[in-house]
């Protein structure tokens, strides 16, 4: 047996080990408030909440095959374990140094543990990198069509899904276009641009139908603007918390009296923790229901006449979710069972903490001092990863870096839509770092291989 042929089965046996371990100590999963929600509605195929309906979706037709969470949490596991076999055959050298790396890579919290936490965010990471990984093994086989059109396929449905599944999630659609189109190229910049201009318009496409064969159906009474106004609120309380006497001239001309309202109780009631902290004024919250019809034109004009300020706040409220400064606060872990009591009746999941979850949460909870615990860090990996890999620009290459420039355009989107700093929101760079670092330390010369 070749040292290449010994290193892949060491990664293959690391791979199934850390599975194994993590599918023990996890499943059938840990299901925070908004994911009973979540399993609520795809059992029973109606939305009750402004979560995305695809997540709901996912969650019922597990549950429908097995009740529960396990057969879910297995298969979102499955998903990274399936990307993460498939890296060594991407590279026709294999370093000792990548077996190691896995090895360590399943000491960390956010494969040990946040694996088996029923969070759409990470199902959205676990698809994310499914689908890259995938566009980089077709690179590996393109002159063959078969294989290339069904991992073309497999990674447009993944990617699809994961953009449903996550509502800021589609711009890593345009990050995947760019890798094939690059990918498809082969010299000729007018091929790339087609590929790169269609497989965008496919996944696009196969949104769309993926939405609309969707069973989970919207509430009665539901208002599909919730989230924007939800933002616009946050935005303006953020204003007039920083500057009680900011100009909101829609809103003085709407309701006067709610408006001297928020002026007094804003600064009192705002924090770029998380909006939800606006409920401990029910002044500010009656006041903004006196201008709700108002909140999102007056919203727009404070953006347009004052987009320094904008900015400003903004960028703060990002700090908050990308640099966690008080981890404490942004929700770094979940474990048990935690939603609403009627809805866990309903669904018959126990409320609390399982007996191992005190032993996982004692493990966890040094890691939150460290820089393994930073988006920062990982932030500076993916940076790191895609720099060598756009150096060293064989085709799979192009797709993890491909991967990389997902990650970082997905984190973005945060500068715009941030409402909270749960350590999860993020989790996808974390996990898309891991992921470049994996294939990297596969192989990690810089040298192009022969024939690629």
């Amino acid at each position: 047996m070749s040292r290449v042929a010994r290193t892949r089965v060491v990664w293959a046996g690391v791979l199934a080990a850390g599975f194994a371990v993590a599918a023990a100590i996890n499943l059938p999963g840990h299901v925070p408030y908004d994911s009973v929600t979540g399993l609520f509605e795809g059992r029973h195929l109606q939305r009750i909440s402004w979560g995305p309906r695809m997540y709901a979706a996912m969650l019922g037709l597990f549950d429908a095959i097995r009740p529960g969470t396990g057969l879910y949490t297995a298969f979102q596991m499955t998903l990274l374990a399936l990307a993460w076999a498939a890296l060594p055959a991407l590279r026709r050298r294999a370093a000792w140094s990548g077996p190691l790396v896995l090895a360590l890579a399943f000491a960390l919290p956010q494969v040990a543990i946040f694996q088996g936490i029923v969070w759409r965010d990470v199902l959205f990471a676990n698809l994310a990198v499914f689908a890259f990984v995938a566009l980089a093994l077709a690179s590996t086989r393109w002159e063959r069509a078969a294989s290339r059109w069904s991992l073309l396929a497999l990674a447009g449905l993944a990617l699809a899904l994961a953009a449903l599944v996550r509502q800021n999630g589609g711009v890593a659609i345009f990050a995947w276009g760019l890798a094939l189109g690059w990918i498809a190229a082969q010299g000729r910049w007018s091929r790339g641009l087609a590929w790169c201009a269609g497989g965008i318009a496919a996944l696009l496409l196969l949104m769309a139908l993926l939405d609309r064969a969707n069973p989970v159906r919207d509430a009665p009474n539901g208002d599909p603007a919730v989230a924007t106004r939800l933002l616009a609120r946050y935005d303006l309380v953020a204003a007039l918390a920083k500057d009680p006497a900011h100009p909101m001239p829609i809103l003085a001309a709407a309701d006067p009296r709610a408006l001297a309202v928020l002026r007094r109780e804003a600064p009192l009631a705002y924090s770029p923790e998380r909006i939800d902290l606006l409920g401990r004024s029910p002044a500010v919250t009656q006041a903004l229901k006196q201008v709700r019809t108002s909140v999102s034109a007056q919203w727009r004009q404070m953006i347009l006449s004052d987009p320094a300020g904008y900015a400003e706040r903004r960028l703060e409220l990002f700090g908050w979710v990308f640099l966690t400064p008080k981890l404490d606060r942004c929700v770094p872990l979940h474990l048990g069972i935690d939603g609403r009591a009627d809805l866990e009746r309903d669904l018959g999941l126990t409320h609390g903490w399982r007996a191992r979850d005190g032993a996982l949460f004692a493990y966890v909870r040094p890691w939150f001092a460290t820089p393994f615990y930073s988006h920062l860090t990982y932030a500076l990996i993916a940076a790191a990863v895609m720099a060598a890999l756009l150096r060293r620009r064989a085709a799979p290459d192009i797709a993890i870096a491909g991967l990389m420039l997902g990650a970082f355009g997905f984190v973005a989107t945060f500068f715009v839509l941030s409402l909270a700093c749960d350590y999860r929101y993020l989790y996808a760079l974390d996990l898309a770092a891991i992921t470049g670092l994996l294939y990297l330390a596969i192989d990690p010369s810089l040298r192009q291989e022969a024939g690629r």
